[in-house]
C-alpha cells in the first residue's frame, strides 16, 4: 500500500479544507517557517491512523486538535482527516483486499464524540489498527519518525526498543492474541479452579484415601519424571556449552596463530624500516661525498677559466707590445729608405758632415745606450708583473676554491644546524610523548590494580549475595510452598464449605417433605413471611458432641419441627400444606412456649450441651431443660428409678437410653437428620478454621511479600553486582589493553628517544668537524685576501713603474731623434754632404740593427703568442672534458637525489603498511579478546548448569551424557514437556474424606461436573498449547527479524558514518520474548562507547541507521521524517539524502525539513504558509514538471 493523499479539514491550524498529494514511489517534500504548521501534517496522519494520546498530538486534551479559532476564523465545531492508500497489490487484510483504494477517516465533534471510517463504512478503532497491524504503522512502529522520536530511540530503555523489532517481526498481533488467549485461559482457570473444587468436595467422598494414594503416586511418578527430563535438558545444555566452548577454544588457537603471523608480519615489517632508515643514512653521506666531488669539479673548472682567462691577457699584451714593435720597425723601414735617398744625395756631402755625424754619433751612441738600459728595465718590469699576474691569479683561483668550500661548509652546517633543531624537537616531542606514556602508563597500572581490587571486591560481594540469595531462595521457597499448602488448604475448606452449604441449603437429611416445604418457603420468601415460618429447628442450634452422641434420640425427632413466629398461623399452614399436597410436617410456634423443668441442682441437661440462636433461644432453652443427661452409665438406672416418678423430665444415658415418663428407648438414634447437626457443626469449624488460615495466610503473604521484597532487592543488587563487575572487567580488559599499548608506546618512544641521541651526537660530531673545517677555511681566506691586496698594490706599482719606464724611453727616442735631426743639419751646415753621409750612414747602420732587434723580438714574441695560444687550446680542451665530467656528477647527484626521494617515499609507504599491520595486530588482538570473553562464558554456563545438576543429583553431567542419545532427543520437545509436567504437578492437590453415605446422591452430579472439568481442561490445555505456540512462532520470528536487522544496520551505519561499526544486543533475560534491545555504536576513529556519549548528531545517524535497516528488512507503507535531519551538518545530510535516494525505487518518502539540500532530493514540494495568521494552507511544486518547463 501507499500514500495517495491526505485530506484535513478543521484539523489544528487547518481550518480550511486541504488536499495533499503524496508521489507514490518517490519522495514529497513538506517545507515551511517555524510555527506554519507542517508538523501538523505528521499529526495529522498519526491521529487518523487511531492516536489516542494527545500529548503525542502536543496537546492538553483530545479537544486540542479542532481549530480553536484565530483573529480571522471562528472556531470549528468538527475535525476530520482522511487518508487514501492505494491497495493495487492487494497486499493487505483479507476484508481489504478486493479495493484498489482504502479511505481511513476520523471525524472528531466537540462534544467528544468520535467516528472512525473505512472507504466511508463507520468501523471500530480495533478494525484500523487490524488493518496496518504489523506494517509499522502506528504509535511504536517505525513509518513515523520524528526529530523527538530519534531522541527516544537512542534514550529508551533496552526494553522499549525492542518494540521496534517486534514490529518489524510481525509479533504485534501474536502478542495481542497471547493477551486474549492468556485473560480466556485465566477466567477458565477460575472456572475450572470452582469446579474443581466442588468435584473436590465430591470425589473427597466418593473416593476417600485411595484418590490422595493415587495421586500422591501420581505425584511422584510425575516428580521423577521431570527430574529425570530436567537432568537430560541439563546435561544437553552442558554438552552444548561445551562443544561451544570447544569452539571458541579452537577459535582462539586460530586467532592466535593470525595474531601471531601478524606479529611475525609487524617485526619483519619493523626491520625493514630499520633497514630503510639504515640504507637513508648512507645513501645521505653518498649524495654529500658526491656534492663534494661537484663542488671539486667546480673548483677545477674555476682554475682553468682563471688560467685562461690570464693567458689571454698575456697573448693580448704580447699583441700590443708586437703592435708597437711593428709600427716601431715601419718609422724604421721608412727612415732607412729616407736614408738610402739621403745617402745618395749626400755623398757629396759626406766629409763636411763626417765631423757633426761623428759628434752626433757619439751623442747617438749616449742616448742610444741610455735607451737600452731603460728598455732593458721596461723588460724586466714586465717580466717582474707577468710573475705578479701569474701569483695574482694563483691567489684568486685558490680564493675561489676556498669560498666555494666555505660556501658549501656553510651550506652543510646550515644543513646539519637545521637537522639538528629537528631532531631536538623530535627529541623533545618524543620525550614529553615518553613522560605523558609513562604517566599513562603509571595511570593504567594503577588503574588496573585499583579494578582488579574491585573485581575481588565484587566477587566476594557476589558470593555473599549468592549465598544470601540462596538461603532467602530456600527459605522463600518453603515459605511459598508452606503459604501454597495452606492456601490450597483454605481453598479446600472453602470447597467444603460451599458443598456443605449447598447441602444444607437443600436440606440435606430431612424427610422429604420438610425439604418441599422449606424449598417453597425458600423460593417465595413473601409466602413464608406471610405463614411466619423462620425455618427449621436445625437451623438455630449448635450442638456438642455430647449432644449428638447422647442425646441424639431427642435432638433426631425435633430437628425437622418447622418454627413459626406465632400459633396463629397454623390454619393457614394447614390450607398451603393442602393445596401443596405435603405429607406430615411438625411445627412449633414461638409464642406458645413449653413448660420450664428445673433440674436437680448439679444436674446438667441438654440445653446446657446445646448453644440456641435468634428468636428461638428462650423456647430452646425451656425445651431441652427437660432431658437431664448422666455420664454415669453405672449408676444409670438407680437414679432413674429413684427420681423417675418424681420429675416431669426425660432422662439420657451415655448409652443412648432414653427415659421418659411412658416409656424406655433403648439404643442410638440412626436418623439423617443428625447429619443437618453435624454439617452444622462442621461449617462453624471450618469457619472458624478457614479464619484462622485466613489470618495465617494473610501473615504469610505480608511476611512473603516483604521477603520476595527483600530477595528481589537482593536479586537486583547481585544483577547490579554482575552488571558493574562485567562493566568493571570490560573496564579491566581495556586498561589492560591500554596498559599493554603503553609500554610498548613507551618502548618505542624509548628505542627513537636513543636514535635521536644517537643522530644527534653524531650530528654535533659532524658540525664540530665543519666548523674547524669552517676555521681553517677562513682563516686560509684572509690569508690569501690579504695576499691579494699585497699583490694588488704592488702591481699597481709595478704598473707605475713601467709606465714611468715607458714615458721615460720615449722621451729617450725623441731626444735622439731630435738629436739626429740636429747631426743632419749641423752635417749639412759645416761640412755639407760628407758629414750628413757619415749620420746616413750612422742611422742607416742603426736602423738596421734596430729592425734586427725588433725582428728578433717579433720572433720571440711570436714564440710566446704561439705558447700562450697552445696553453689556450690545451685549457679549452681540458675544459670541455671538465664541463662534460660537471655534468656528469651532477647527474649522478640528480639521480642519487631521486633515488632518495624514492627511498623516501618507500620508507613513507612502509610507516603506513607498518600502521596497517599494527591496525590488524589490534583487530586481532580484540578478535582473540572477544573469543576469551565468549570461552569464559560458555565455561561459566557449564559451571552453572554443573551445579544445577548436583542439586537434583549425585552423578556427575558425564556420566549421566553416556545414557543419554543426544542424536535422538529434542531438547525443544523435552523443555515443552518439562513445562507440561510441571504445571500438571503444581496443579495436583490433597485428597480429603468423604461420607460413604452421601456417594449415590453425589454421582450424578460429580458425572455432571466431571463433563464440565474435562471441558474446562481441555480448553486450559488448548490455550496453553496456543499460547505456547504464539510464544514459540514471536520468538523464532524476533529472532530472525534481529538478525536480518542487525546485520543490514551494520551496513546502514557503516554507510552513513563512512566506516566505523555498530550492533544490536540481547539484554540477559531468560525469555527472549522478555529480552530487551541494546546498541553498541562505534563511530570511524571512536573507541567503543555508550550512545550517551555520542555527539547529537552521531546520535541522530544511529538512530536513523536503526530505522532504515528495519525499513529495509521490512518496509512499511510509508515513511514519514519528520525533521530527522536537523541535528546533522551538511556532509552527514548528503549521506542521508543519498540513502533515501537508494531506496525510492520501492519505498515512499514523505520528508520534512528546513535543510536545503534534503529539499533538492524531493520529487513533489508541499510548502506550508500562514497568509493568515494562525490558518495553515498549502503550496506545491512538481519538480520533474517544474525542470521540464525550465527546459
Amino acid at each position: 500500500m501507499r500514500i495517495k493523499s491526505l485530506k484535513v479539514s478543521g484539523f489544528k491550524s487547518f481550518c480550511h479544507p486541504v488536499d495533499i498529494k503524496f508521489q507514490q514511489n518517490g519522495i514529497t517534500v513538506v517545507i515551511g517557517p517555524n510555527g506554519c504548521g507542517k508538523s501538523n501534517v505528521v499529526d495529522a496522519i498519526r491521529w487518523v491512523l487511531g492516536e489516542q494520546r494527545p500529548k503525542h498530538l502536543r496537546g492538553g486534551s483530545m479537544e486540542d486538535v479542532i481549530f480553536n479559532g484565530s483573529s480571522y476564523q471562528k472556531p470549528m465545531g468538527m475535525a476530520e482527516v482522511t487518508l487514501t492508500f492505494t491497495n493495487t497489490e492487494g497486499d493487505t487484510i483479507r476484508n481489504y483486499e478486493q479495493y484498489t483504494e482504502i479511505a481511513i477517516t476520523r471525524r472528531l465533534y466537540r462534544s467528544g464524540e468520535s467516528v472512525y471510517m473505512i472507504n466511508k463504512t463507520p468501523v471500530r478503532l480495533k478494525d484500523i489498527r487490524e488493518l496496518f497491524m504489523d506494517t509499522g504503522v502506528g504509535g511504536t512502529g517505525y513509518s513515523i519518525v520524528e526529530q523527538g522520536r530519534v531522541g527516544e530511540i537512542v534514550s529508551a530503555r533496552p526494553a522499549d526498543r525492542r518494540v521496534l523489532i517486534d514490529d518489524a517481526a510481525g509479533i504485534v498481533k501474536f502478542r495481542i492474541k497471547r493477551e486474549a488467549a492468556e485473560r480466556r485461559m485465566e477466567e477458565t482457570l477460575q472456572n475450572l479452579l470452582r469446579v474443581n473444587d466442588v468435584l473436590g468436595a465430591l470425589r473427597e467422598q466418593e473416593e476417600g484415601l485411595r484418590e490422595q494414594v493415587e495421586r500422591a503416586r501420581s505425584f511422584i511418578n510425575l516428580k521423577e519424571e521431570s527430574s529425570l527430563i530436567e537432568k537430560q535438558l541439563l546435561c544437553l545444555n552442558w554438552h552444548d556449552a561445551g562443544m561451544r566452548e570447544k569452539q571458541s577454544t579452537q577459535s582462539i588457537e586460530e586467532f592466535r596463530q593470525k595474531h601471531q603471523a601478524v606479529q611475525n608480519n609487524l617485526a619483519a615489517e619493523e626491520t625493514r624500516l630499520q633497514q630503510l632508515n639504515l640504507e637513508q643514512t648512507q645513501h645521505t653521506a653518498e649524495i654529500q661525498q658526491r656534492r663534494e666531488k661537484v663542488y671539486e669539479k667546480e673548483r677545477e673548472i674555476q682554475e682553468a677559466e682563471n688560467q685562461r682567462n690570464l693567458e689571454r691577457q698575456n697573448l693580448e699584451n704580447v699583441n700590443e707590445q708586437q703592435q708597437r714593435q711593428a709600427e716601431e720597425l715601419g718609422e724604421l723601414q721608412d727612415k732607412l729608405k729616407l736614408l738610402e735617398g739621403d745617402r745618395v744625395q749626400g755623398h757629396s756631402l759626406a766629409d763636411e758632415l763626417e765631423k757633426r755625424v761623428e759628434t752626433a754619433q757619439s751623442s747617438m751612441t749616449e742616448i742610444e745606450n741610455e735607451k737600452i738600459d731603460w728598455d732593458a728595465g721596461l723588460e724586466e718590469s714586465m717580466n717582474q708583473l707577468q710573475q705578479l699576474q701569474k701569483k695574482l691569479l694563483k691567489i684568486h683561483t685558490e680564493l675561489t676554491s676556498q669560498n666555494n668550500q666555505d660556501s658549501f661548509l656553510n651550506e652543510r652546517l646550515e644543513s646539519l644546524v637545521e637537522r639538528q633543531q629537528k631532531l631536538q624537537q623530535q627529541d623533545e616531542s618524543h620525550r614529553m610523548l615518553h613522560e605523558e606514556t609513562l604517566e599513562k602508563h603509571d595511570s593504567a597500572e594503577k588503574k588496573t590494580l585499583s579494578l582488579r581490587q574491585q573485581l575481588d571486591l565484587i566477587e566476594e560481594q557476589l558470593q555473599n549475595l549468592e549465598q544470601t540469595i540462596e538461603a532467602d531462595a530456600e527459605l522463600l521457597e518453603e515459605e511459598e510452598t508452606k503459604l501454597i499448602e495452606e492456601q490450597y488448604q483454605q481453598s479446600v475448606i472453602r470447597s467444603r464449605l460451599e458443598s456443605l452449604m449447598q447441602i444444607q441449603h437443600s436440606y440435606e437429611g430431612f424427610s422429604d417433605s420438610v425439604k418441599t416445604f422449606m424449598h417453597l418457603m425458600q423460593e417465595d420468601p413473601a409466602e413464608a413471611q406471610r405463614l411466619g415460618v423462620l425455618g427449621v429447628v436445625a437451623d438455630f442450634i449448635t450442638a456438642e458432641p455430647e449432644a449428638l452422641e447422647q442425646g441424639a434420640s431427642v435432638m433426631a425427632e425435633v430437628l425437622d419441627w418447622v418454627v413459626l413466629k406465632s400459633k396463629d398461623q397454623l390454619k393457614k399452614l394447614e390450607s398451603f400444606c393442602d393445596r401443596q399436597d405435603l405429607g406430615a410436617l411438625k411445627f412449633i410456634a414461638l409464642d406458645r412456649l413449653p413448660p420450664e423443668s428445673t433440674p436437680p441442682s448439679e444436674q446438667l441437661s441438654l440445653k446446657d450441651f446445646l448453644e440456641f440462636r435468634g428468636p428461638f433461644e428462650e423456647w430452646g432453652r425451656r425445651f431441652f431443660s427437660r432431658f437431664l443427661m448422666d455420664d454415669d452409665s453405672g449408676q444409670f438406672w438407680s437414679k432413674a428409678e429413684s427420681e423417675w416418678s418424681e420429675t416431669f423430665s426425660e432422662w439420657l444415658s451415655v448409652d443412648g437410653t432414653r427415659l421418659t415418663e411412658i416409656n424406655v428407648g433403648i439404643g442410638k438414634a440412626g436418623t439423617p437428620s443428625l447429619g443437618f447437626l453435624k454439617r452444622q457443626q462442621e461449617i462453624s469449624e471450618l469457619e472458624e478454621e478457614a479464619q484462622k488460615l485466613q489470618q495465617h495466610c494473610s501473615r504469610l503473604e505480608e511476611e512473603l511479600e516483604q521477603k520476595q521484597l527483600k530477595l528481589s532487592e537482593l536479586r537486583s543488587e547481585h544483577q547490579n553486582q554482575l552488571k558493574s563487575q562485567r562493566e568493571t572487567e570490560l573496564e579491566w580488559l581495556s586498561v589492560s589493553k591500554e596498559l599493554e599499548h603503553h609500554q610498548h608506546e613507551q618502548k618505542r618512544l624509548g628505542q627513537l628517544l636513543e636514535q635521536n641521541r644517537n643522530d644527534l651526537e653524531r650530528l654535533a660530531d659532524e658540525v664540530e668537524i665543519h666548523q674547524k673545517r669552517q676555521e681553517t677555511v677562513n682563516e686560509s681566506l684572509e690569508s690569501l685576501e690579504n695576499q691579494r691586496l699585497k699583490l694588488d698594490e704592488e702591481m699597481l706599482l709595478q704598473e707605475e713603474r713601467i709606465e714611468v719606464q715607458k714615458q721615460r724611453v720615449e722621451d729617450i727616442s725623441t731626444k735622439l731623434l731630435e738629436q739626429k735631426v740636429a747631426l743632419t743639419e749641423a752635417q749639412e751646415k759645416q761640412k755639407n754632404l760628407v758629414e750628413n753621409e757619415q749620420r746616413l750612414h750612422r742611422e742607416h747602420m742603426e736602423c738596421e740593427r734596430r729592425i734586427e732587434s725588433l725582428l728578433s723580438l717579433g720572433t720571440e714574441g711570436d714564440h710566446k703568442l704561439e705558447k700562450s695560444k697552445q696553453r689556450i687550446l690545451e685549457i679549452d680542451a681540458s675544459f670541455d672534458q671538465m664541463l662534460e665530467k660537471r655534468e656528469l656528477l651532477k647527474r649522478e647527484l640528480d639521480e642519487e637525489l631521486e633515488l632518495q626521494e624514492r627511498k623516501n617515499e618507500e620508507h613513507h609507504l612502509q610507516g603506513q603498511q607498518l600502521q596497517e599491520i599494527r591496525s590488524k595486530l589490534e583487530e586481532s588482538n580484540e578478535a582473540l579478546h572477544q573469543q576469551s570473553l565468549k570461552q569464559t562464558e560458555f565455561r561459566m554456563l557449564r559451571e552453572q548448569l554443573e551445579n544445577q545438576l548436583a542439586e537434583i543429583s549425585d552423578r556427575g553431567p558425564e556420566e549421566l551424557m553416556k545414557e543419554i542419545d543426544t542424536e535422538s532427543l529434542d531438547q525443544t520437545a523435552l523443555n515443552r514437556e518439562s513445562r507440561s509436567l510441571k504445571a500438571r504437578i503444581s496443579s495436583m492437590g490433597h485428597v480429603n474424606l468423604s461420607a460413604p453415605e452421601e456417594y449415590d446422591a453425589l454421582m450424578e452430579r460429580l458425572g455432571f461436573l466431571s463433563s464440565q472439568s474435562e471441558d474446562l481442561q481441555q480448553a486450559t490445555d488448548d490455550l496453553k498449547k496456543t499460547i505456547r505456540d504464539i510464544n514459540n512462532e514471536s520468538r523464532r520470528r524476533f529472532k530472525e527479524m534481529f538478525d536480518l536487522v542487525n546485520v543490514k544496520f551494520k551496513q546502514v551505519f557503516q554507510t552513513l558514518f563512512e566506516g566505523g561499526d555498530a550492533s544490536m544486543v540481547l539484554t540477559e533475560s531468560e525469555d527472549l520474548l522478555d529480552a530487551g534491545v541494546d546498541i553498541v555504536a562505534q563511530p570511524p576513529g571512536k573507541k567503543l562507547q555508550n550512545l550517551n556519549l555520542l555527539s547529537g548528531g552521531e546520535k541522530a545517524l544511529t538512530a536513523i541507521s536503526l530505522i532504515f535497516a528495519i525499513f529495509l528488512i521490512k518496509p512499511s507503507p510509508f515513511c514519514l521524517l519528520d525533521e530527522v535531519d536537523a541535528p546533522l551538518d551538511d556532509a552527514n545530510v548528503v549521506r542521508f539524502n543519498r540513502l533515501i535516494n537508494s531506496l525510492t525505487d520501492n519505498a515512499q518518502f514523505i520528508v520534512i525539513t528546513h535543510n536545503k539540500k534534503t529539499m533538492e532530493i524531493g520529487d513533489l514540494l508541499y510548502g506550508v504558509t500562514m497568509e493568515n495568521p494562525g490558518i495553515s494552507k498549502t503550496v506545491s511544486v512538481q519538480f520533474k514538471e517544474a525542470q521540464k518547463l525550465v527546459a
